[in-house]
């Protein structure tokens, strides 16, 4: 691997990851012997100018992590992310449950991977 670094799936020597995985975001690059992430890449999702048709409201009845969310939602713990960015200003960080009562932006399933391949193809510079 170069000093431009390189995605996780694309280094061979490193198992093969789910492409809705957030770590699929950022770049990895060698340190110490070590595959270390990029991590300081931002998504931003605007939900103010997203058509009202890719996603749902919805209300969480009680405290929940992010990743239980996800798996209600999507059936795998993997989209955690997507939820927690659609919701920023709502919530500040992803480490905190989501409390109980809070009103939730989901991404209906139907438009789920054309959301996803857009922020990647955001993130990652054409070749």
């Amino acid at each position: 691997m170069d000093a431009q670094g390189a995605y996780h799936n694309e280094i061979s020597e490193l198992e093969s990851i789910n492409d809705a995985r957030y770590e699929n975001i950022f770049k990895m690059y060698i340190k110490d012997d070590k595959y270390i992430y990029n991590i300081l890449r931002q998504v931003n999702i605007d939900m103010s100018t997203a058509d009202p048709q890719t996603f749902d409201q919805t209300v969480i009845k009680f405290d929940m992590s992010w990743t239980a969310i996800s798996y209600r939602v999507y059936s795998t713990t993997e989209l955690w992310w997507l939820i927690y960015l659609s919701n920023k200003h709502t919530i500040d960080t992803p480490l905190d449950l989501v409390p109980g009562g809070t009103k939730l932006n989901i991404i209906k399933p139907l438009y789920l991977r054309d959301i996803v391949d857009e922020i990647t193809q955001t993130l990652r510079p054409r070749v």
